[in-house]
């Protein structure tokens, strides 16, 4: 994510290169997870530390990105070069949080692994900011932005070396197909993880609709503001403090209470809770447009990021040590599947936008907003029906 920009501008010059920019890097983020997910988990369960598939993985960012700040000091970088580091640091962006998911219990334990997961969360806005900071000093200049980038994954592959966990041994092979098929068994067959994996599938589909229409709802404030000089400061802060608040608001609710209720009475609560606001964007138009703009972005943001940290330590803590990568792997391939096949469902809220015209309001939003509402709520049944068999580990650990 940090190094896309610096590729961007450093790489394709003309029309054509920009197009498979575009096509590339959809392929890798999309394509590569519903492809190699669960194949990549099978792997990660069969190494015996797997602090190793994360070295491997910085190790590949480091040399994907070096290479292309060795190819610009000797004058001979090109933009197939470019495309080509883009699509490796996509495809290991998207993959690599299996293996990281997968070693993250044997090194914190049940007990911590809500306050990790939340840790792990925010520290990309953190490196965000940091890294905006050295781009500012460094005068935009993005071979040097970079190196910065090639010596930081440099010191995660050291950083990685450095960690050392009591993992239990590796399950002996049965094959690629059986190991899969046994992740994928486990899955279907244990109640809370098929009420999980249903709920992050269901949620996957719709995202592209909520995101379609938040963008919708966005240009409705910017015409506001447009219009009305006075409104000018106070959309930046509605666009801009849900993006950032969010994540932090997110991170510190799921610590200050997972230990009242557990992972996962936290995460269908708060599903309940935040996703109906969403239906305050088809107001962003009216008066008081700002106000229900942010509420409605920032509050099923803030839910999001609950559910998705509680949803992930529950998992980690049921899932057996050996199926961690397999049910991590077809997770990540499942909702990459549903992803893409949410692109679809876009399509309407633009068709909805051109129907309203030049009308003040975005309330022609609001169907496709309450359908996405409705399906997420309806996708938190299984949740809230699976409770009582949802003995939460994480919750028994820290208050036992």
């Amino acid at each position: 994510m940090f190094a896309k920009p610096a590729l961007l501008l450093d790489g394709p010059q003309s029309a054509m290169d920009f197009r498979n920019v575009v096509v590339l890097d959809w392929a890798a983020e999309n394509l590569v997870p519903v492809l190699l997910g669960l194949p990549l988990g099978v792997l990660i369960d069969r190494v015996r530390r797997r602090r190793s598939v994360l070295v491997v993985m910085a190790l590949l960012g480091m040399v994907a990105v070096a290479s292309v700040t060795v190819a610009d000091g000797l004058g001979a970088a090109g933009g197939p070069h470019a495309l080509a580091v883009m699509t490796v640091m996509a495809a290991l962006a998207a993959v690599t949080p299996v293996g990281q998911d997968a070693y993250l219990p044997s090194i914190v334990g049940r007990g911590r692994l809500v306050p990790a997961n939340a840790l792990l969360s925010v520290l990309p806005q953190a490196l965000l900011l940091g890294l905006a900071a050295i781009l500012s000093l460094l005068d935009g200049s993005e071979f040097a932005f970079l190196v910065v980038v090639s010596v930081a994954m440099a010191g995660a592959t050291l950083l990685f070396r450095g960690v050392d966990a009591t993992e239990a041994p590796p399950p002996p092979r049965a094959g690629l197909w059986r190991e899969m098929a046994e992740g994928i068994r486990f899955t279907a067959k244990q109640p809370v993880l098929r009420a999980i994996t249903l709920y992050l599938v269901v949620s996957a589909l719709f995202a592209e609709l909520v995101d379609e229409a938040t963008d919708e709802a966005r240009n409705a404030v910017m015409d506001a503001a447009e219009r009305d000089a006075s409104l000018s400061e106070f959309y930046w802060w509605s666009v801009t403090v849900p993006l950032y608040s969010a994540p932090l608001l997110g991170a510190l609710l799921s610590v200050l209470l997972h230990r009242r209720l557990g992972a996962f009475r936290l995460a269908w609560w708060a599903v309940l809770v935040s996703q109906p606001f969403i239906l305050l964007l088809a107001l962003s138009g009216t008066d008081w447009g700002q106000l229900w703009y942010t509420i409605g972005e920032f509050v099923p943001l803030t839910g999001t990021i609950v559910v998705a940290i509680a949803l992930l330590s529950h998992r980690q803590a049921i899932t057996p040590e050996r199926l961690l990568g397999r049910v991590g792997g077809l997770l990540l391939g499942l909702t990459g599947l549903a992803d893409i096949l949410g692109n679809l469902l876009g399509a309407p809220v633009h068709w909805l936008a051109e129907f309203g015209g030049s009308t003040p309001t975005p309330l022609v939003l609001l169907p496709g907003l309450a359908l996405a509402t409705f399906a997420t709520l309806a996708a938190a049944v299984p949740l809230l029906r699976a409770r009582h068999l949802a003995a939460d580990p994480v919750l028994e650990t820290t208050t036992g």
